[in-house]
């Protein structure tokens, strides 16, 4: 952890140049990328459907529809459970870090099964029931419902428990709205040999890396916020790296500081209007503290950014500014584009339901309403 030059930005980065850069690293670097890439580089994205691949149509605006939903249902890509027991999509290697890093004891999840009557014990028992039903071809949760007499929520925690343990994994089914998860035994790879000896705190530290890599300038709490770990031992594990202190408590990857450097003495506002449809818990909005500058600089707090329990929301973003939420809506059968623009100008409206229209369109839906 070294401290870097201040010379090319001073005591404090202001709103705009902060703002501006977010925007360039988490939403114009990405114009070409996979649903691989944009995974890979933020350690995973949020397996929540449309989430997963709405925030790679939100970058990429050279893919349609089904060039994104192929890329996302590929068998190169598993989905498990992460940081702050979230579930994500990852490329299998980098899965199977993650996993190694953030696995809990199988212990830590007996209370879901006591909840339906059940035990490890019965767990275990079984367990290789129910990886053998899966293991030739994904199937619905419904499969296992004969099995061994168990009720509904019996299997459905057995289920659970096993994809937090990394037995079965959660398939995409074939609605690509859909979040009724097909299952699947875990493929090689993705589970150590229980024989080897893990650093889980080197392993912390290499997510950490590749964290600060791709978010940064973010700060401890940042950090701790993301990793879902303690501030204490989040500035240890930045300390462990070779982070950057560009500013007081700002921290960016030497690899990534150059770059900055490079994007804050050349930086130009954008001379078109540029309209950004994020989805719910996309990478940039789940990636910084509640509280943070980044947060702030975009504005995403003073639209309503986020909802009671700190969840992203769909946000729409003009340039590098948050200017409204967006939803979709169930018309009949329909699903519909619905946004608020009562609170802007004229001008920022015809501006985005020009943009609007073009969106609907890219993402299959049938209707905007604005």
């Amino acid at each position: 952890m070294i401290k870097a030059s201040k010379q090319v930005y001073g005591d404090k980065l202001s709103k705009e140049i902060l703002a501006n850069w977010i925007v360039s690293e988490h939403l114009e670097r990405f114009s070409n990328a996979t649903v691989a890439d944009v995974s890979e580089a933020y350690v995973g994205l949020y397996s929540t459907r449309p989430t997963s691949w709405l925030a790679v149509l939100a970058r990429n605006r050279s893919l349609n529809f089904s060039d994104v939903i192929a890329m996302e249902t590929s068998s190169d890509l598993v989905r498990i459970p992460g940081m702050r027991r979230s579930k994500f999509i990852l490329p299998l290697t980098l899965s199977a870090t993650v996993f190694a890093a953030t696995r809990l004891p199988l212990a830590d999840h007996e209370w879901r099964l006591r909840e339906v009557g059940l035990d490890l014990a019965d767990f275990k028992k079984i367990l290789p029931d129910m990886c053998d039903i899966a293991k030739n071809k994904p199937v619905q949760l419904k499969t296992f419902k004969d099995l061994r007499g168990l009720t509904s929520s019996q299997i459905r925690a057995c289920t659970t428990v096993a994809t937090y343990d990394g037995a079965l994994i959660r398939m995409p089914p074939a609605n690509s709205w859909s979040n009724r998860w097909l299952y699947a035994t875990a493929p090689e790879g993705l589970l150590a040999d229980e024989n080897a000896q893990l650093d889980r705190g080197q392993l912390k530290c290499d997510i950490a890396k590749h964290y600060i890599e791709n978010y940064g300038p973010i700060t401890v709490d940042d950090l701790a916020w993301w990793l879902g770990i303690s501030k204490t031992d989040a500035r240890s594990l930045m300390e462990a790296t070779d982070a950057c202190e560009i500013l007081s408590g700002m921290w960016i990857s030497k690899s990534q500081l150059q770059r900055f450097e490079r994007h804050l003495v050349s930086a130009d506002k954008c001379s078109s209007n540029v309209v950004w449809f994020l989805p719910a818990w996309d990478p940039l909005l789940m990636g910084y503290a509640p509280g943070s500058e980044q947060r702030d600089c975009l504005g995403l707090n003073h639209i309503g950014g986020y909802d009671t329990s700190g969840n992203g929301r769909p946000v729409v973003l003009i340039n590098d500014r948050a200017v409204t939420t967006w939803c979709i809506e169930k018309l009949g059968h329909s699903r519909a584009l619905s946004m608020d623009v009562k609170d802007l100008s004229r001008k920022e409206r015809k501006i985005i339901e020009a943009e609007a229209t073009n969106w609907v369109k890219r993402i299959g839906l049938d209707i905007c309403t604005v």
